[in-house]
């Protein structure tokens, strides 16, 4: 099953997140800053390069086969607790191996965060492309979803609308945080005339969440492409094979 939004396939989506590479991130979710996240996929503090593989492979399936959260969580726990690298309910997540390797398990509210964090970013990205492609439809509007878990700087920012082509949108195309829940809506000439809405021209004062002042479909999608002679061969296969589909 291909993933969709709404009516439209998203091809483009699964594109975009094949296209990443995979990186070790050792320290923090700092280590791959604002456009690196964009390009690499990583999970901080997960410093073995087969369980990485194992949570990328996971949000692969989730972005290509529309998997739900509970999916997800249910397939990537049995293959984490296999590893030892999840945390079950009561326990600490960091521990020592038995070598002396000090690990930060995973837990069921970060497993949340990766495949929330992987499919916003992701559908947005294909989002993007495709709104991009929509040239009678030239002002987009940001919204927001105004209940008591939206963000202030992201409240301030719904309802205004800017051209496509405005540099508002390189550091404002949601998602702009952890679990943010904001989307793009576009408008033709007669919407807006019909609807009384002013375009913006001025650009705003207010910035994006820390490490999420980008544009994930402007850099990633057609800008980047993976040095596949830093990878296994195996994932070079892996990449070789689904550019052909994507292509």
């Amino acid at each position: 099953m291909t993933v969709k939004y709404g009516n439209l396939p998203f091809l483009e989506a699964i594109k975009y997140f094949r296209s990443k590479g995979i990186k070790i991130s050792a320290a923090s979710w700092r280590d791959l800053w604002q456009q690196a996240q964009a390009r690499a996929f990583t999970v901080a503090r997960v410093t073995v390069m087969d369980v990485l593989t194992d949570i990328r492979d996971a949000v692969d399936r989730a972005v290509s086969e529309g998997k739900s959260l509970g999916e997800f969580k249910k397939e990537l726990k049995q293959i984490l607790e296999t590893k030892g690298w999840f945390a079950p309910k009561g326990e600490k997540a960091a521990i020592t191996l038995p070598d002396g390797t000090e690990i930060k398990r995973l837990t069921g509210w970060r497993l949340e965060t990766i495949y929330r964090t992987n499919l916003q970013t992701a559908y947005s990205a294909g989002r993007y492309k495709q709104q991009r492609e929509s040239v009678s439809r030239p002002y987009w509007q940001y919204m927001a979803i105004m209940d008591a878990a939206t963000r202030p700087d992201h409240g301030a920012m719904h309802g205004k609308v800017y051209h496509r082509d405005h540099p508002v949108w390189d550091q404002w195309y949601p998602p702009n945080g952890f679990n943010c829940r904001c989307y793009i809506k576009t408008l033709s000439a007669r919407q807006m005339e019909q609807r009384g809405l002013s375009e913006e021209t001025k650009g705003v004062k207010d910035l994006p969440d820390e490490g999420w002042r980008y544009n994930p479909g402007k850099i990633g999608i057609d800008n980047w492409q993976p040095d596949l002679s830093k990878y296994p061969e195996a994932l070079k296969d892996q990449y070789r094979k689904e550019k052909a589909i994507f292509d």
